[in-house]
């Protein structure tokens, strides 16, 4: 029978270490990042509508003074999947305008479809087919972030966690000097400082 000394020596006595740093919050503000992750989740919402919620994780770059590295996760963009028409096409309006626009702003190409209208001297409808998002299109892509803080009330009280949304990108006049994502939110970032 072992004793507890016996026991005790069973566990590594390994060094630990605590960093303040690692504790603060992102301040709220654009920096540039990548995608690092992706959750996604199939929800029926309490409306009844069904749905997937995708929330992409983001890594700052290393260029952001005393946060390059950090983890972010998305607030949350929904691609909800809507009723069929004749044709057996899921057809949504605005409650996928969001899910387009964060397509758009990672340029991920979007097909578009004509229909045909019932009265033949009318233009054909035009639909864009919004394909779901998997890690293999995301993973890597440099984007621009928008950091905020979310407050929300838990079990141990009033806690604060940073969230991202994608910036959209940014057009300039001037074909030849168009910067990268990153390097536009870098700027940015360093005026603010």
């Amino acid at each position: 029978m072992s004793n507890v000394d016996d026991l005790l020596d069973d566990f590594d006595d390994e060094d630990v270490y605590y960093d303040p740093q690692m504790s603060t919050l992102i301040p709220e503000g654009s920096y540039p990042a990548s995608i690092t992750g992706l959750y996604s989740k199939r929800i029926k919402t309490k409306r009844g509508n069904n749905g997937m919620l995708y929330k992409p994780q983001y890594q700052l770059d290393d260029t952001v003074r005393n946060y390059g590295g950090r983890d972010v996760q998305d607030a949350g963009v929904w691609r909800f999947f809507g009723t069929k028409d004749e044709q057996g096409r899921r057809i949504t309006g605005g409650s996928n305008a969001g899910y387009k626009r964060f397509l758009d702003k990672i340029h991920i190409p979007l097909q578009k479809v004509e229909i045909e209208r019932e009265n033949k001297d009318d233009e054909p409808r035009v639909i864009v087919k919004l394909p779901a998002i998997t890690k293999d299109l995301l993973l890597d892509k440099s984007v621009v972030i928008s950091v905020t803080h979310e407050e929300w009330e838990g079990q141990h009280g009033r806690n604060i966690t940073p969230t991202a949304t994608l910036v959209p990108p940014v057009v300039l006049t001037s074909r030849a000097a168009r910067p990268t994502a990153v390097l536009l939110a870098a700027v940015v970032f360093a005026l603010r400082a």
